[in-house]
């Protein structure tokens, strides 16, 4: 785990981890030059918990600097990847070393999620349909770019190093380029069909113009994805930009059109979990306006989930199916 100034929620955080079922691991934390009062908290945990070792770092290193240096100091065969406001479910780590287990194919997995808010309250979940080897293959034949959900990765340590790790420059889609290496080289990832994180989401933390940003990584991990796998290098992030706007005017309307479709209907999420319905209503009606198919879809997903039956699953349970719909 990285962590930039992750108060209040790391002192929920840390316990879900340490609290596994599962006993067997060292946590390995990075403070990323925290000022907030994390530095205190972390030298407080790890002077009573000897499962826990802290890296502190002199300044920012940024999300991926923070994560590689993590990365070089597992000593583990496998590491789990956890964010410093999620919570870890109880049997999180016993479920997913079942599953890579039962699955010695995967070197990379993943897991469903709660959505909770800022009070914890779960309000909806997430959903994914790359949960067999032959979805898989259905990606890489069509060039799809992976996208998983970051803190409930499960990865083999060699992998990732040889790799490469993450790469800074992609800021938030760090994770989808470094997936696309990793398959790439032959690998398989898949999704574990099961709830193992309640994943936090801040209304109002990410802006229209961080937005944009983290769709135009997005775009250019997927540009560099298919370079690569045509045989040719990998555009520049200033040659991508280039490309990208001079792109020709009914291309980039349409682009814009769907890019703030999803703001809108990210913004209708926020306002959802704060509790503002009526502003939800209205943000998720201009998102249905601008692109139906995407806004109806994922409304879809999360009712099926919410009207499927749940039973926690134990440590010796298989894992369960689940209702699954396209991201």
């Amino acid at each position: 785990m990285s962590v930039r100034n992750g108060l209040p929620f790391i002192r929920q955080t840390v316990p879900s981890v340490l609290g596994q079922t599962f006993r067997d691991f060292e946590f390995v934390i990075v403070d990323n030059a925290s000022t907030d009062g994390t530095r205190d908290y972390l030298r407080e945990l790890a002077a009573r918990e000897d499962r826990v070792r802290v890296l502190w770092n002199d300044r920012d290193l940024g999300h991926s600097g923070g994560l590689n240096r993590g990365l070089a100091e597992c000593r583990a065969e496998w590491i789990a990847r956890m964010d410093a406001d999620d919570i870890a479910l109880p049997h999180r780590l016993d479920r997913q070393w079942a599953f890579i287990q039962e699955h010695p194919e995967v070197t990379v997995t993943s897991c469903f999620a709660y959505y909770i808010n800022q009070g914890g309250v779960r309000k909806g979940k997430t959903f994914h349909d790359l949960t067999t080897v032959e979805k898989f293959r259905e990606y890489r034949a069509r060039n799809a770019a992976i996208g998983l959900l970051h803190p409930g990765v499960f990865m083999r340590r060699d992998v990732v190093r040889a790799a490469g790790g993450y790469r800074e420059a992609f800021g938030a889609a760090n994770d989808i380029d470094l997936w696309a290496r990793i398959s790439e080289q032959g690998h398989v990832i898949l999704v574990q069909p099961e709830y193992l994180i309640e994943y936090r989401v801040h209304p109002g933390a990410i802006g229209s113009r961080k937005l944009l940003e983290a769709r135009l990584k997005f775009e250019w991990a997927r540009a560099c994805l298919l370079a690569r796998r045509a045989g040719q290098p990998e555009p520049s992030w200033e040659t991508f930009l280039q490309s990208w706007r001079s792109a020709p005017l009914g291309l980039r309307l349409n682009r814009q059109r769907k890019f703030v479709a999803k703001a809108c209907y990210r913004r209708a999420g926020e306002r959802y979990l704060s509790g503002g319905m009526i502003q939800s209503a209205g943000w998720f009606a201009l998102a249905a306006l601008l692109q139906p198919g995407y806004a109806l879809g994922r409304v879809r997903g999360q009712l099926l989930k919410r009207g499927a039956a749940e039973k926690p699953p134990t440590a010796a349970a298989r894992p369960s199916q689940a209702i699954l719909d396209g991201d």
